[in-house]
Order: structure tokens, then C-alpha cells, then sequence
């Protein structure tokens, strides 16, 4: 039986990966720093920022103090509100599938972005009081594919209903590293096929998988609605 669904937020929601990856890479370049558009799918995308800079100088053998990665952090996001400001980055059907699944169960973001920006584009759909949880990358000691952004949405929910199980709640994942954090919690995964092939999301053994955000609602009505 599923309960409650816990969205991942990037990729899933908002289409803003190529936003990230940009401004990662603006940020990458000042600093004398590079990546490819395939290394960003294999070992940026599922990471919050904090771990994507980490990897980034790691990968350079370059020392990284926390205030630096702080800088580093703070000019990614001038970068990243800068190419959205004036736009809605919420897939189409994004506010719909938000607004049906909230009628049937409760429901939790679990990010790897910041907290500013997830409030900020769920504003714009208007859909920011459909959420019983929201947990960013500042509400977490490891981000994704560590399980404990979904432990964490999960540990809200339960706030709400203490028998909730783990085993109750669905993650909503677009990412490898997603469906990995998803499963370590003890959840099951439904995967969206936006930023990766489904053949690639399927080698992840996710239970369900779609081709994307429009899907959801059909997928919804069959799996949820029971």
C-alpha cells in the first residue's frame, strides 16, 4: 500500500538541471576548473552543491576549506537565480500531477537543492502548501545517494501520522543516485525518465518507471488509488 510519495525535486519537478549544470559550470570555469556534459549525469547530478564543489576540487586534488566552499556556493546560486528570475521552471505538467497526488496522500520533497530555491519555484506553481515536508541540502549531514533525505522526509511526515512506515512512503526520483538513496531508506522508487534513458534507470531496479511528469497522473490513478 503506498501512503505517501516523497519528491525529489531537480529534474523531477522542476526542470532546472541544465540550469544547475551551467551554473556549476560558470563557477567551475572562474575557478580554472572544467567538466563535461556526461561526467555532470555520472557524478554532479544527483549531488546537493556542497558535495558537487567537494567532488569537483577532489577530483583536481585541490584543497576546498568550508569557507571557500561557501563562496563557491553562494556565487553558483547569483548564477542559478539569475537564469531563472524571470521564468517558471516547473515541468508543464508538474503543478497537475502536485495537486492530484495531494488529494490522495500526504506529501514531502527530499532535495538536494537549497531551501530558497525550492520555496521560490514551488511559489510560482502555487503548489508550496501541497508539500507536508520539505527537506533541502541545508537539513541533511549526507545528501543523496546517502538515504537520508528520504529518512528525513519521512521522519516529518510520521509528525503528522506515527504509523507511517517507511515501507508505506513511494520515492519520486529522476536520478541514479536517487533511486539508490530511495531504496537504502527502505523505500520503493518510481524513476521519471527526464534526465536519464529508461534503460539506464531500469538497471537501477526502480519498481516503477515512466517516461515522464506526464505520466504521473495515470501512473497515480492505477498504483495509488487503490
Amino acid at each position: 500500500m503506498i501512503r505517501a510519495l516523497i519528491f525529489d525535486f531537480n529534474g523531477v519537478l522542476a526542470d532546472d538541471d541544465p540550469i544547475h549544470m551551467e551554473a556549476l559550470r560558470n563557477v567551475a570555469h572562474e575557478e580554472g576548473l572544467s567538466f563535461t556534459d556526461e561526467e555532470y549525469l555520472d557524478k554532479y547530478l544527483p549531488l546537493n552543491d556542497w558535495d558537487c564543489f567537494k567532488t569537483l576540487f577532489a577530483g583536481h586534488s585541490l584543497p576546498l576549506s568550508p569557507s571557500k566552499l561557501d563562496q563557491l556556493i553562494q556565487r553558483k546560486g547569483v548564477y542559478y537565480f539569475r537564469a531563472i528570475a524571470e521564468r517558471n521552471v516547473l515541468f508543464s505538467d508538474a503543478v497537475t500531477a502536485v495537486k492530484t497526488a495531494a488529494q490522495l496522500c500526504p506529501l514531502a520533497i527530499a532535495s538536494g537543492a537549497r531551501r530558497e530555491e525550492i520555496i521560490h519555484i514551488l511559489k510560482q506553481g502555487h503548489i508550496e502548501r501541497s508539500f507536508s515536508a520539505v527537506i533541502a541540502a541545508e537539513d541533511v549531514k549526507f545528501g543523496k545517494p546517502h538515504p537520508e533525505p528520504f529518512l528525513r522526509a519521512h521522519e516529518k511526515l510520521r509528525e503528522c501520522d506515527a504509523s507511517l512506515s517507511v515501507s508505506d512512503c513511494v520515492g519520486i526520483e529522476d536520478s541514479i543516485g536517487g533511486i539508490e538513496s530511495a531504496h537504502e531508506a527502505g523505500m520503493r522508487c518510481l524513476a521519471i525518465a527526464h534526465s536519464y534513458g529508461l534503460e539506464r534507470l531500469k538497471a537501477a531496479r526502480p519498481e516503477w518507471v515512466i517516461n515522464s511528469i506526464a505520466d504521473f497522473v495515470p501512473w497515480l490513478e492505477k498504483e495509488v488509488v487503490k
